[in-house]
């Protein structure tokens, strides 16, 4: 097929965040052997104007969008975030093309009602709506237009190749990264600080969370993973339905063991044997210091969860399942996580 993706990805950035998920799904795309196009809507919004304005450049990013659909006349058009594209120009595409399929996909957390707002815009206007939490609380968008469906941060085998738990050099024994959080209130900042304040007897790093603003993209970022042994992902909600950012994947993925708050929880589709859960901070600190001391089982539970991270999500297969989904054919394999249609 021809596939146009939409949306922040593969843009005026360059290799600033070049592992994030619009990368991962284009990658397996590809490698499922599909044509890709990608348009980043946001920086032809703001460089279709000398201000660099998103909001001045909507107008002419859009007619941008329906010519190149008209050009490369796709069968599958997948849309990140996309806010600045305007569903006037999705029914202008199936005008052209009534036979094309439009996906939508989401991977903010569900508690933010300016995320719902967000979803509920596209609700019968695509077809399908990936959103990265499970459960019923997915009911909400279900529309006799639209299937909602859960997808997986995925992991992809072209980027997530460090396999931290085979560094015998690694020198940061638990990593912590977050944005800024200038709000102190924060959990993940009030974890971040309890950490800082216990962290004798481990080699603690932290990039945000409230504690600092050093941030690392790039290269750097996996460098980072590579030298860690164990790492927190811990995301702005706990109490969705598998949801987490796509740094649980990323750690996973390169082998960090991860210690994951038990709220999302993900041992009803990995299993409790290949990440560490916790529920307090107290909790957190001491299953921290007992994996310190018991290397060969840190050891084992991390190769256990790289390997079947790599396996469950891998990123041909979540490219795959959208696929399945928006083209309504059976499923083409037995996927590990939870593949109802709301």
């Amino acid at each position: 097929m021809r596939i146009l993706y939409v949306g922040n990805g593969q843009g005026f950035e360059g290799a600033l965040k070049y592992y994030f998920i619009p990368q991962k799904l284009i990658n397996g795309f590809i490698r499922l052997g599909h044509s890709v196009v990608s348009i980043n809507d946001r920086d032809v919004a703001r460089y279709s104007n000398i201000f660099r304005s998103q909001k001045r450049g909507v107008e002419k990013m859009n007619v941008f969008l329906l010519e190149q659909f008209r050009v490369y006349r796709p069968d599958f058009v997948v849309l990140g975030h996309c806010k600045n594209v305007r569903n006037e120009i999705l029914h202008a595409m199936r005008d052209i093309n009534p036979d094309v399929r439009i996906a939508y996909r989401n991977v903010d957390p569900l508690h933010s009602g300016n995320n719902v707002r967000d979803i509920l815009q596209r609700v019968g206007v695509v077809d399908t709506i990936f959103i990265t939490t499970a459960g019923e609380s997915l009911a909400q968008f279900s529309h006799p237009n639209t299937k909602v469906s859960f997808m997986p941060n995925p992991v992809d085998p072209a980027l997530e190749t460090q396999r931290s738990y085979q560094n015998s050099n690694a020198d940061i024994d638990f990593l912590f990264l977050a944005s800024f959080l200038r709000d102190q209130k924060d959990h993940r900042a009030v974890t971040a600080r309890y950490l800082v304040d216990h962290q004798p007897g481990m080699r603690l790093h932290i990039g945000g969370a409230g504690v600092n603003e050093n941030l690392v993209y790039g290269a750097a970022f996996y460098d980072l993973l590579g030298r860690s042994k164990m790492g927190l992902c811990m995301n702005k909600t706990q109490d969705y339905y598998l949801y987490a950012s796509d740094r649980m994947s990323q750690y996973m993925g390169s082998g960090l063991l991860t210690f994951i708050p038990e709220g999302p929880k993900f041992e009803d589709i990995l299993g409790d044997d290949c990440f560490v859960s916790f529920s307090t901070n107290e909790e957190l600190l001491e299953k921290i210091h007992y994996f310190l001391s018991h290397e060969d089982e840190r050891i084992q539970m991390a190769r256990c969860g790289c390997e079947r991270v790599h396996d469950y999500f891998h990123s041909d297969k979540v490219a795959q399942y959208m696929i399945d989904c928006s083209f309504e054919q059976n499923l083409s394999m037995d996927y590990k996580w939870p593949t109802t249609q709301y």
